[in-house]
């Protein structure tokens, strides 16, 4: 390392010393995924040659826990320059003073890159009481397409939650947003778009409550009418779905699975 890096970051270090705990877990979020790997118990994930990019992890606070910070990891097959990639996904439950790994898990061939492109990754921290003593943590990963003229989006979610050292997937990659369409690239096509919102529902038996999904859809026509272009919206009748739990996972319909 060139003596002018070192010294800046022993400069940096020695300046997020004096922050207070809470603010400095993802300051330097590189620091942190290094730190924490680093304190990783032998053997705890598997030691394999990968790539991490910097728009491919993410660093969060876990209000949940206090005290705590989540690291959600891409770990590639391949480099940022190679058209066509896959991976897994590690994720660690910190210890937001020291970097110390609480939990962690590796998630086989979770991340790929291709015709439809992985765009980044953000860790979910709202409130997914499962149950009175499980709360769960969202991972969500977006993805588009590389066509003009059939542009494409979507945004995935999955919900882990922690037990004991293992951090344990309970929802597998439901879409939750997305936008699809085909067009001249000038103006006629047609496009359709949707948002779904997940909310925990109510239960009366013991166990993990059901998760209630509901879709809001919009269909678009667009045609070109001499020099303008008019586009006509028309909402679909809303859709509703409940996930229920069994095994202490829920599973996903097919109407509502990521790629």
């Amino acid at each position: 390392m060139p003596p002018s890096l070192r010294l800046r970051r022993l400069l940096c270090a020695a300046l997020l010393t004096a922050l207070p705990v809470t603010a400095l877990a993802c300051d330097d979020a590189e620091a942190v995924r290094e730190a924490a790997y680093r304190q990783l118990p032998a053997g705890a994930l598997p030691v394999t040659a990968r790539f991490t990019d910097a728009d491919s992890s993410a660093c969060r606070a876990w209000p949940a826990q206090p005290g705590t910070t989540l690291l959600a990891v891409a770990q590639w097959t391949e480099p940022a320059s190679e058209d066509v990639r896959g991976g897994d996904l590690d994720l660690l439950l910190i210890d937001t003073a020291s970097s110390r790994p609480l939990a962690w898990t590796r998630v086989a061939d979770a991340v790929s890159s291709d015709a439809l492109r992985f765009t980044g990754l953000r860790l979910d921290t709202a409130r997914w009481q499962l149950d009175p003593a499980t709360r769960a943590f969202g991972v969500r990963m977006d993805y588009s397409g590389s066509s003009g003229p059939n542009p494409f989006a979507q945004t995935e979610l999955q919900l882990f939650v922690r037990n004991g050292r293992q951090l344990r997937r309970v929802l597998a990659p439901l879409a939750v947003s997305g936008s699809r369409g085909e067009w001249d690239t000038r103006c006629a096509g047609e496009f359709s778009r949707f948002e779904r919102t997940l909310e925990m529902g109510s239960s009366n038996s013991p166990g993990l409550a059901p998760i209630v999904v509901r879709e809001k859809r919009t269909d678009t026509i667009s045609v070109a009418v001499g020099d303008d272009c008019h586009a006509t919206d028309t909402t679909a009748p809303a859709q509703r779905w409940t996930l229920l739990p069994s095994d202490g996972r829920y599973a996903v319909p097919e109407a509502l699975r990521g790629l």
